[in-house]
């Protein structure tokens, strides 16, 4: 093998060695085949030293289409009016019951809650972090009110997995950050409804990259957070972006952070498609344990995260609509629900409970507002 600086690494190269940044964190496995791409997100990541195989001949370079660069962003309200939302919001957090709720056994829902009030309160008194959550806002409420169900749900999983409060606090501050980079993608990418082009997906992917940059060299914020914003969107197969790196290379919190941003994504409408159920969304988790994520952290998700929480409103396929009275940890997806409306319209004379997991004919269609 031999080393060669990046700026003048070829596509067509093989690394000889695992990249690694500062921390000590895989970029690049070894026996990677370098591209065009790779090389432009190395330099920016500032990595200025590879090791490629000596005995392979570097193929000619080929043309490279130019990269987009990030466009202003469109105010679509005042800083004000996002920064009083975002307040509004994490009190709203605070106060309400919804966080308690989410979790699937109720005597663990009391002392989780407690614990996520004291950390909004930690985040609401960090100048940078309410700065960014106000930008996310800003751009677009959706993402804003993505990024704080992906915390409350990553925030979960730390829990049950026994986290240290320092780690928890490290997971819940990198798992407000992890999309801080889609501030720098263009809105007309953003926004787009058709199909992408590969260049303006590839801007898109970037944004990992661009989470990365602004968030490694600030010394107020956990080390971890700019890992999440890097490798959220990688996978345990090596499926994943920017760099396809795999199962024991990976950071343990950007799995967890990728698993609560997948499910929150499958349950939210897109202009593409109509949302799973909450129940579909769980069997499509389980069905990527030790392929798109580690199957630990997949269970840890669907065992302790409720995805109905207990007196919510849901449709079922019967067309009867129903409260969720029970939850087993170990079956999520059919609760014990208390039908209260038949399907004729009409309110239940004397409401019935049907446990979901002997019914298996009945399905919950729909969460009701």
């Amino acid at each position: 093998m031999k080393q060669t600086a990046t700026h003048t690494a070829l596509p067509g190269q093989t690394l000889a060695k695992s990249v690694v940044n500062k921390d000590g964190m895989v970029i690049l496995s070894a026996g990677t085949e370098l591209t065009e791409q790779y090389i432009r997100r190395l330099k920016k990541l500032g990595i200025s030293d590879i090791f490629v195989r000596r005995e392979e001949a570097a193929p000619p370079a080929s043309g490279r289409s130019p990269e987009p660069y990030p466009q202003p962003f469109a105010r679509r309200q005042s800083m004000e009016a996002s920064g009083m939302a975002v307040k509004k919001t994490m009190n709203d957090l605070k106060e309400n019951q919804s966080v308690q709720k989410r979790l699937s056994v109720p005597s663990l829902g009391y002392r989780f809650s407690g614990l996520y009030r004291k950390l909004l309160d930690e985040a609401a008194g960090h100048p940078y972090i309410m700065s960014q959550l106000v930008r996310l806002h800003q751009k677009d409420p959706f993402l804003f009110e993505h990024t704080m169900h992906v915390s409350v749900f990553a925030t979960i999983v730390g829990f049950a997995n026994r986290y240290s409060e320092q780690q928890l606090y490290d997971l819940f501050v990198s798992s407000l950050l992890f999309d801080i980079g889609m501030l720098n993608v263009p809105d007309r990418l953003y926004r787009k409804a058709g199909r992408l082009t590969a260049a303006e997906r590839e801007r898109i992917e970037y944004h990992t990259i661009d989470g990365h940059q602004m968030l490694a060299a600030r010394s107020d914020l956990p080390r971890a957070a700019a890992a999440c914003a890097l490798q959220h969107h990688e996978r345990f197969d090596g499926s994943g972006y920017p760099f396809r790196i795999r199962k024991n290379e990976l950071h343990e919190f950007p799995q967890i952070i990728g698993i609560a941003d997948l499910y929150d994504a499958l349950v939210s409408k897109r202009h593409y498609r109509n949302p799973f159920t909450p129940g579909d969304a769980i069997e499509f988790l389980l069905g990527s344990g030790d392929r798109l994520f580690d199957l630990s952290f997949v269970q840890l998700f669907v065992r302790h995260v409720s995805i109905y929480p207990l007196g919510s409103r849901v449709l079922l396929n019967s067309g009867q609509i129903a409260v969720i009275e029970a939850v087993d940890p170990s079956f999520v997806q059919r609760p014990v629900v208390k039908v209260i409306q038949e399907p004729d319209g009409k309110p239940a004379k004397y409401p019935y409970e049907i446990d979901l997991k002997s019914r298996l004919e009945v399905v919950i269609a729909d969460v009701l507002p």
